[in-house]
């Protein structure tokens, strides 16, 4: 399948894969439901904390199975799946963007320079990063401006086969103490993913028409 062959062009919302994360990833899908984006609750996550299970083996492997059970849910449906999580900066409202295809962060990048949240650029507030299976492997020159990074999900999630895959890591300044400023910079980001999916689904329209032109029927 193409990388921009998948889905129907919708967005899917996950929340809750980390227990920890639930409460907060409700009030960002508030906002992410007035703008059409399905929303996947996921109603039996893991704990973030890995050393709360006596057994790491069984946390890492189940957390595994509900990454490749969520992909077989969705897959085929949706042309971008945005992974929300939350970690902890005292610095507060910056936010981390993970995916391994280079058109979608290209995208984000255009889409946040020309953004702005408490009078600064949106694009200020967050890092892109590319998923890569290697991080010693020497990058593409079209990837050198991003961040490298490997990631403990299945690889059939982040690959971008089926669908744009998309983590959003959004950074609170303490645990549980997330504030309506955090929700909406998370909608705000979510939006912005959204609309570059929309964006790469509808160029790549284009390019079909465009090479049909003029072709023998």
């Amino acid at each position: 399948m193409d990388l921009t062959d998948r889905g129907v062009g919708k967005t899917l919302l996950i929340i809750g894969i980390h227990i920890e994360e639930l409460r907060f990833g409700e009030r960002v899908a508030e906002g992410a439901k007035e703008l059409g984006i399905d929303v996947l609750r996921i109603e039996h996550g893991l704990s973030n904390d890995r050393f709360l299970y006596s057994n790491l083996f069984y946390h890492d492997t189940f957390l595994r199975e509900l990454y490749l059970q969520t992909h077989m849910q969705i897959r085929g449906k949706y042309s971008i799946a945005i992974d929300l999580h939350t970690g902890f900066n005292q610095a507060g409202c910056c936010a981390d963007v993970f995916c391994k295809e280079t058109c979608v962060l290209d995208c984000l990048h255009c889409v946040l320079q020309n953004r702005l949240i408490g009078g600064s650029l949106l694009l200020k507030k967050v890092r892109l990063l590319k998923i890569v299976k290697n991080v010693a492997v020497r990058p593409k020159l079209a990837d050198v401006s991003y961040l490298r990074c490997k990631t403990f999900i299945p690889e059939t999630v982040w690959k971008g086969r089926h669908y744009h895959y998309v983590g959003l890591e959004i950074y609170l300044p303490r645990p549980g103490q997330e504030s309506r400023e955090d929700w909406l910079f998370a909608r705000q980001l979510v939006k912005c993913i959204h609309e570059c999916g929309k964006k790469l689904k509808r160029n790549k329209s284009n390019e079909i028409r465009g090479n049909c032109q003029g072709k023998p029927v």
